[in-house]
Order: structure tokens, then C-alpha cells, then sequence
């Protein structure tokens, strides 16, 4: 670089910054004033050392003030998420309540097709004389046969079960 530029450079920089520093004493001295004016003013109040140490303690006030706010902040979050948990876990528990429900009805209903049982009234002993026969009646199949216990089948077995005080014919499939 051109020295000659390089000087023109530098004063203008040192002028520039010399014009900053007299502008910021300027500024400094005004608040210096203006501080000792409040200052002295309200040294002159009757109740300003009351109120001095309360004065004193803002700073640390509104740092515990940001505090709280973060902390606040944080448990909102914490409660959005819990709620957010909560949701879900309900959302899973009926889901697994309606499965478990289907899967008894299903079970249920497989345990009627697998073991069936027909209370035979007073009108149908004619269906039970018929389907002794070995023959399908109405589309229902009847039982062709049935082991009595001894190694003897019986056409048409009947069963009475007793339950609940009830006496009742059930037709074995």
C-alpha cells in the first residue's frame, strides 16, 4: 500500500474516534449530574431509607423473577407432555379394552359353535326320534351316535344336566 494513503486512512479513523470519545464523556458527565441530582433529591425524602434496601434488591428481584418464568415455562411443556401421555395411554387402554372385548365374543362364540348345546322342549322329541335315524332334519345335524359309558353307542343320546335348581334335556353334538 501507498503510505501517503495509508496515513489519510489512520487520521481519519483517529479523528473519527477521537469525535466518539468526547461525544461519550459528554454523555457520561450529563448522567454523573443527573444521578447525583436524583441522588440528592431523594437523600432529602423523609422515607427514602425505608425504601432504600427494597431499591437495592430489584436487580436480584428480577433475576428470581426470570427464574420463575423459565420454571414456568418448563412445567407448562412437562404438563403439555403428561397430558399429551395421558391421551395416548387412554387411547391405548381402550383400544385394549375393545380387543379384549372382540376376542371374548370371539372366544364366546367359538365356544357356542364348538360346544353347542340344543334345550330340547316338549315339541321336539319328534326332532330327536327323526334325527335318531342318522338323517340331517331342517339343516341341523343330529347325532348319529353317542357312547352310553359302557362301549355301546346310543342313537340320539339325551343328557339331563342339572343346574341351578333346573332340570333340563340337552342334546349332546
Amino acid at each position: 500500500m501507498d503510505a501517503p494513503l495509508l496515513a489519510t486512512r489512520a487520521s481519519l479513523a483517529l479523528s473519527s474516534l477521537t469525535s466518539q470519545l468526547a461525544h461519550l464523556e459528554s454523555q457520561q458527565s450529563a448522567l454523573l449530574t443527573s444521578l447525583s441530582l436524583t441522588s440528592s433529591t431523594l437523600s432529602n425524602l423523609p422515607n427514602y431509607n425505608a425504601i432504600a434496601p427494597t431499591l437495592q434488591m430489584i436487580p436480584t428481584y428480577t433475576a428470581k423473577l426470570s427464574r420463575l418464568r423459565r420454571a414456568m415455562v418448563q412445567q407448562q411443556q412437562e404438563v403439555e407432555s403428561l397430558k399429551r401421555r395421558a391421551l395416548e395411554a387412554g387411547k391405548r387402554r381402550r383400544e385394549h379394552l375393545k380387543k379384549l372385548r372382540e376376542r371374548e365374543r370371539e372366544e364366546g362364540e367359538k365356544d357356542r359353535g364348538v360346544l353347542r348345546a340344543r334345550v330340547v322342549g316338549e315339541g321336539s322329541s319328534q326332532t330327536l326320534e327323526e334325527g335318531a335315524e342318522g338323517g340331517v332334519e331342517e339343516g341341523r345335524m343330529t347325532p348319529v351316535s353317542v357312547s352310553s359309558g359302557r362301549g355301546t353307542p346310543v342313537q340320539g343320546a339325551v343328557k339331563v344336566v342339572k343346574k341351578r335348581k333346573k332340570a333340563r334335556k340337552v342334546e349332546i353334538q
